[in-house]
């Protein structure tokens, strides 16, 4: 199957356009104490796949001691990245790189591996398409040490973009797309921005995560009010965080997952913790 689009042109121009800095200007709050905690738990060699110009490397190199490859295949988000973080990038701390899961594996050395990997706003449902996206959480599974974890989150498809899912069904039926993906647009006065996502169900999800070798932590709501906003309004943080304790996960805006490298067969499998019923 043909790419939709060219995606890697399309973020440098979401990044360019400054569209990305408006709709996100920091991470979500309550997704960045889930990677800070698990940092500070001792996995301080971390994965940030699909970085963009450092929406969470950059806060996490302040507020941790993390060691911190940063993966992104927008040349235009990486060399902002790398502006923006020059000092760590001096040290060694951050080590930007520009492309796909195959460049990254050609980046890292035999010897190298993560405790942890990162795939924040959504990342892995701008990955087109399915195949590619098992390809992508194989490669990085591939890259975690034993015991490393993975911190994902991925769009619902029962809260986001209802045109655009009743729109893209013909594209659907002709095979140009696949059942849960759509392409919309961000708009300024002067440009407009192609993009693609697939949304997920939550069984897909976690079917999807386990496929590839890991096993689920926990899954939770990654928001429930809709994320451009909670990133910019502190009531809005705030009134979310309480929706999160009441509110089914079926509701949640995006979903948020914690899975780990599971264990070879034959070993001891431990229940997983904190799953929906």
């Amino acid at each position: 199957m043909s790419p939709v689009c060219d995606i890697a042109r399309n973020y440098d121009q979401y990044f360019a356009s400054q569209l990305y800095d408006q709709r996100y200007p920091r991470p979500n709050p309550s997704s960045l104490s889930i990677v800070v905690r698990e940092i500070q738990e001792g996995r301080k060699r971390v994965l940030d796949f699909g970085c963009g110009n450092g929406r969470y490397a950059a806060p996490l190199l302040e507020q941790t001691d993390a060691m911190i490859v940063a993966c992104d295949i927008s040349r235009g988000a990486i060399g902002e990245l790398s502006a923006r973080c020059a000092k760590h990038v001096e040290t060694g701390r951050l080590q930007p790189v520009c492309g796909d899961s195959s460049v990254l594996i050609n980046a890292m050395s035999r010897s190298e591996g993560f405790d942890l990997a990162i795939l924040m706003f959504g990342v892995l449902g701008h990955i087109f398409s399915q195949p590619l996206r098992q390809k992508t959480l194989a490669t990085i599974r591939s890259l975690l040490r034993p015991g490393g974890r993975i911190i994902v989150t991925v769009p619902n498809a029962a809260r986001r973009f209802f045109k655009q899912q009743a729109m893209a069904q013909h594209l659907v039926r002709k095979g140009h797309l696949e059942p849960g993906d759509i392409l919309y647009e961000r708009k300024t006065d002067h440009i407009t921005v192609k993009m693609y996502y697939h949304l997920y169900n939550l069984e897909e999800f976690i079917q999807e995560i386990k496929q590839q070798g890991f096993r689920l932590i926990q899954v939770r709501a990654e928001s429930v009010l809709p994320e451009s906003g909670i990133v910019k309004s502190a009531p809005l943080r705030w009134f979310d965080r309480m929706l999160m304790t009441i509110m089914p996960l079926r509701y949640a805006y995006g979903f948020l997952a914690v899975a780990e490298v599971a264990p070879e067969v034959g070993q001891n499998q431990i229940p997983s913790p904190g799953l929906p019923g």
